[in-house]
């Protein structure tokens, strides 16, 4: 028992500053009676359990280190997932705020003679196969409409417009039109010609290109 707490008292004496070592020493002799006489062999055997414990205690260390770096890791992905995010959202805000403005733009009458749109219906087509012309309905029945065929919903880019009075002169202007189809996907949108006056654009409709 004795030699078990002189191995505490020799550890803790290594760990502490040599000044202090002194006078703890000294307070265990006068107090407890110890006769600090240690063989060769206990002092091999107090040091080889001191050896041993500071190992494990490295090993502790570098075992920590390790999870440390492996947390780090996935703060640094989950950190650009979150940029990612907000990258999207950004980007989402902008076509949300884009697709707003255009529906206020299509619903508002102006005074250089545009009237209210009309509606338009695909009749339940949403794919086109190779050169194929969208067919669709109008809420009238105008003489002349001008289609606007775009690569994108909101329509403000890539997109062109044509003149024409019936689905046979939009068949024959389609093939020129479909070459703005984008990731499979185009969008055709409808004002109305008549009496000199223009209608908003109608609603929009989207088709799949196969």
């Amino acid at each position: 028992m004795k030699k078990k707490i002189l191995g505490l008292i020799l550890a803790l004496t290594l760990i502490a500053p040599v000044t202090a070592n002194a006078g703890f020493l000294r307070f265990v002799v006068d107090n407890f009676g110890f006769q600090l006489s240690l063989s060769a062999n206990d002092t091999l055997d107090l040091f080889g359990a001191l050896a041993d414990d500071i190992g494990d205690m490295a090993d502790r260390i570098l075992l920590m280190a390790d999870q440390i770096d492996q947390m780090a890791d996935k703060i640094l992905v989950m950190a650009d997932k979150i940029v990612a995010t907000e990258v999207l959202m950004a980007q989402l805000t902008t076509d949300m705020a884009t697709i707003a403005a255009d529906v206020a733009t299509i619903n508002a009458n102006t005074s250089t003679g545009e009237v209210a749109g009309m509606y338009i219906d695909n009749a339940g087509q949403t794919d086109l196969y190779n050169l194929e012309c969208p067919a669709f309905t109008m809420s009238d029945s105008p003489a002349e409409y001008v289609v606007y065929v775009s690569s994108s919903l909101t329509m403000n880019t890539n997109t062109i417009s044509v003149l024409v009075r019936n689905r046979a002169e939009l068949e024959a202007l389609w093939p020129d039109l479909i070459t703005l189809a984008a990731n499979g996907k185009i969008y055709i949108g409808v004002k109305s010609v008549a009496d000199n006056k223009i209608s908003s654009l109608s609603n929009i409709l989207g088709y799949n290109v196969l």
